[in-house]
């Protein structure tokens, strides 16, 4: 769903036609967290239309090139863009998969997000704990490589979670 979080939180600040939405995608860079083709941005363009959560603005046409449809978002559009944004934080699995709400938090309430953030820090650390006990009781005589593994994996882990704890304390201190 980042992709049309994306889309929705564009559409929130100005009509846009899907080029443009692309353009905006590769420059601030998420194309390395979520690839993007032309095929899956009009895909995505045509479902939040279904759903009405966009719509057709106006079609510019040029003799020398094809139609660009510019498109708006819906109200129903942005009431689907906030629950998007809260969803993106209930199923936390790793940082990139909040990019794009991170992008758009604007159009979320600060104080629901950091609740969302604060389960998610706490369940990060419940999993952080049980990987730990269980490496433990694994690891009597850890091979080298093992241990490797394990020290990545938890450092990885860790620096998330001390990132999501930086992250809630911004968000706390922006929604004053």
């Amino acid at each position: 769903m980042s992709l049309q979080i994306f889309i929705l939180g564009m559409l929130c600040e100005d009509y846009h036609h899907p080029y443009d939405i692309k353009k905006m995608f590769k420059r601030i860079k998420l194309e390395e967290v979520l690839k993007i083709s032309d095929g899956t941005l009009y895909y995505n363009f045509d479902v939040l239309l279904k759903k009405q959560y966009i719509e057709k603005i106006e079609i510019i046409r040029d003799e020398h090139r094809p139609d660009k449809t510019t498109y708006g978002i819906t109200d129903k559009g942005r009431e689907a863009l906030q629950q998007e944004i809260y969803n993106s934080f209930k199923r936390f699995t790793d940082i990139k998969s909040l990019y794009a709400p991170l992008t758009f938090l604007k159009h979320a309430d600060k104080d629901k997000i950091s609740f969302l953030l604060e389960e998610s820090i706490e369940k990060l650390r419940k999993k952080i704990n049980k990987n730990h006990d269980g490496w433990n009781s694994l690891l009597q005589k850890p091979q080298e490589t093992v241990q490797f593994i394990y020290e990545h994996a938890l450092n990885r882990m860790e620096l998330d979670a001390q990132w999501l704890e930086k992250l809630l304390t911004w968000i706390r201190s922006s929604s004053t």
